[in-house]
């Protein structure tokens, strides 16, 4: 398996698959996902592209991986720079959703897209919090008391921080589980993929997918959404390659109204609503994704 090393010495895998000297193209997966999870839909553009699927810190094979900055969007940004550097990509295609989609235009602000010659935005709003100017932020209308019980839970979680996961209480490893079942399944619009959601709260099955060695990671996530005020309002008239961004029309993770004002913040950006679809939008319209993946490689 291959990995990078990041500035802080940590080991960060990545997945590395298609055709060596192709126009790279660097996927970034969403909160509690892996870079496997865009296999299925790289898979019919192997032939032709390559690309490179990080696991974030935090996730996947690099589960383990402690934060060593105090930002979380900051830490994977900056990662984000290392492989780059690491692996010698330049003018790469990038494509982030959700937490990816966050990360991508972190990594804009801190440190310019010089190495990047196209970007592919997938369903997160410009904006995460609520507030005076903006009502489209996390889980829209519902995220005032969605953020209280997350955080309430956070803290009575806090004391077992640095203990191994069945040090846990069972009751609070339940909440945990239920919290996020409930948390996927504002991630889909369709009824069937809404029930797979809910399977996210037994245990023994999300454990496949959510790893536990480093279980406080879910914990630092939750924490910096509601602490870090991630706004990227001001920087996106900066971005300045081709921009498409996919927007599901019915998500409830990131109201739809609030990731179509990218109109106006990237006027020259190709913003796409998709009908029937939530959050997860490769999942729910797999062929269309993988449609409009294969043109935005194309296209720039």
């Amino acid at each position: 398996m291959p990995y990078a090393t990041m500035r802080d010495g940590a080991p960060l895998h990545y997945y590395d698959l298609g055709r060596r000297r192709a126009p790279p193209c660097v996927l970034l997966h969403g909160f509690a996902m892996t870079g496997a999870a865009w296999l299925p839909f790289v898979a019919p553009l192997l032939a032709r592209y390559r690309f490179i699927l990080p696991d974030l810190r935090g996730f996947g094979r690099s589960h383990r991986l402690r934060l060593s900055q105090n930002v979380l969007l900051d830490q994977h940004a900056d990662d984000l720079a290392d492989l780059l550097q690491a692996l010698d990509l330049h003018r790469v295609h990038l494509g982030g959703l959700s937490m990816g989609a966050c990360t991508s235009m972190q990594f804009h602000r801190r440190h310019g897209f010089d190495r990047v010659r196209a970007y592919l935005h997938i369903d997160q709003s410009p904006c995460v919090l609520n507030g005076p100017d903006w009502t489209h932020g996390l889980l829209g209308a519902e995220q005032a008391q969605g953020l209280l019980d997350m955080l309430a839970l956070a803290d009575q979680l806090e004391p077992y921080r640095g203990e191994p996961y069945r040090a846990l209480p069972r009751a609070l490893r339940r909440r945990m589980w239920a919290h996020l079942a409930t948390f996927y399944r504002h991630a889909f619009h369709r009824k069937h993929w809404q029930h797979l959601a809910g399977l996210a709260q037994h245990e023994l099955l999300i454990r496949r997918i959510a790893r536990v060695d480093n279980w406080s990671i879910y914990l630092d996530c939750v924490r910096s959404y509601a602490r870090d005020g991630y706004d990227w309002r001001a920087s996106l008239p900066e971005m300045k390659v081709p921009v498409t961004a996919l927007v599901g029309l019915q998500s409830t993770m990131y109201p739809a109204a609030g990731q179509l004002a990218l109109r106006e913040l990237v006027p020259h950006a190709r913003v796409l609503p998709i009908d029937n679809c939530g959050h997860a939008v490769p999942f729910e319209q797999p062929r269309r994704f993988v449609a409009e993946l294969g043109r935005f490689l194309m296209a720039a």
